[in-house]
């Protein structure tokens, strides 16, 4: 298919004045226009049984829609314990050559770009024209995310975001990429719309346990009730594509953490005192090293290792 073709088909006018104005737009922004059937389209997403007729692609890292991803999304309402295993899984994937894709929406997503530009690249999908930015208070993460990574969108240059434009977004999400990990998701969110639709292509889905009293972790924790891998360190995901981590070969001999605690028991302050990260990142990974089985809490709320 051809562009012109591709546009005419995705406008609901489709004249040729309107055709070369799109045409002329991504031009002038330096947005390149990919139509289904190009050999720049990316091969996982030509594969869903409904693919965008059309690519809007802005960004100085195209590469990066070729390369092997996995998609973190999560709830807009993100706690701090949400935010954390969202930083901490998205910056390990990161850092071994994963790209990561999401939605650049306030909360999970935002925080799965900014951690995977800090090692890495990642690719920002927009329920909303490339040349939008959506939400507003995301145009700092905008021009990080077209600078090192890239934009994707299948809707025409000024389509605003809308209740309908969400759910087509998703489904690029979940093609895009080989996994999706669900961060937090409340029972009812478009987290959820994602993983099920990675399902329906037969991609891997993923989940990060929450806490049971916590209504962001009512979504997540069915998943893996649902047969979802309960993921708590990137080796879940990469192990199941065959991949070895550079970032945690050794977890029992080269975590800070067990190191600590190896030299006896100890209270949460008492390890963050030692180890010197922050309070929430803390206590992301004890949660993540207590559900791995590593380490167990005693009566007296000190940690040790298994």
């Amino acid at each position: 298919m051809k562009v012109e073709e591709a546009i005419a088909k995705i406008l609901k006018e489709g004249t040729r004045k309107r055709v070369e104005e799109e045409i002329e737009k991504a031009r002038k922004l330096g947005v390149s226009l990919v139509p289904y059937g190009s050999k720049l389209y990316p091969k996982t997403l030509a594969e869903i049984h409904d693919p965008p007729v059309l690519l809007y692609v802005w960004g100085e890292n195209f590469d990066a829609l070729k390369e092997f991803s996995i998609a973190i999304v999560g709830s807009r309402k993100a706690s701090s314990y949400g935010k954390a295993a969202a930083s901490l899984i998205s910056g390990e994937l990161s850092r071994n050559g994963v790209v990561i894709v999401s939605g650049l929406a306030y909360g999970i997503d935002s925080t799965a770009h900014a951690a995977a530009l800090k090692s890495g690249t990642t690719v920002a999908v927009l329920g909303n024209g490339v040349d939008v930015v959506y939400p507003f208070v995301n145009g700092k993460l905008f021009e990080e995310v077209k600078k090192h990574g890239c934009l994707v969108s299948e809707f025409p240059f000024g389509t605003k975001p809308d209740r309908w434009t969400f759910p087509r977004r998703n489904r690029i999400i979940a093609g895009l990429s080989m996994g999706t990990v669900v961060v937090e998701a409340a029972k009812h969110s478009g987290s959820l719309i994602t993983a099920r639709l990675a399902l329906e292509e037969g991609r891997e889905v993923f989940a990060i346990p929450g806490p049971i009293f916590s209504s962001t972790s009512e979504g997540t924790n069915e998943l893996i009730k649902e047969g979802a891998k309960c993921v708590t360190r990137a080796d879940d995901v990469l192990n199941e594509f065959g991949y070895v981590s550079s970032v945690l070969v050794d977890r029992k001999d080269g975590d800070p953490i067990l190191e600590c605690l190896k030299e006896g028991p100890k209270t949460v302050e008492e390890i963050c005192q030692s180890v010197g990260i922050s309070i929430d990142e803390l206590n992301v990974k004890l949660t993540m090293l207590e559900v791995n089985g590593d380490i167990e809490c005693d009566s007296a709320g000190r940690f040790r290792v298994t």
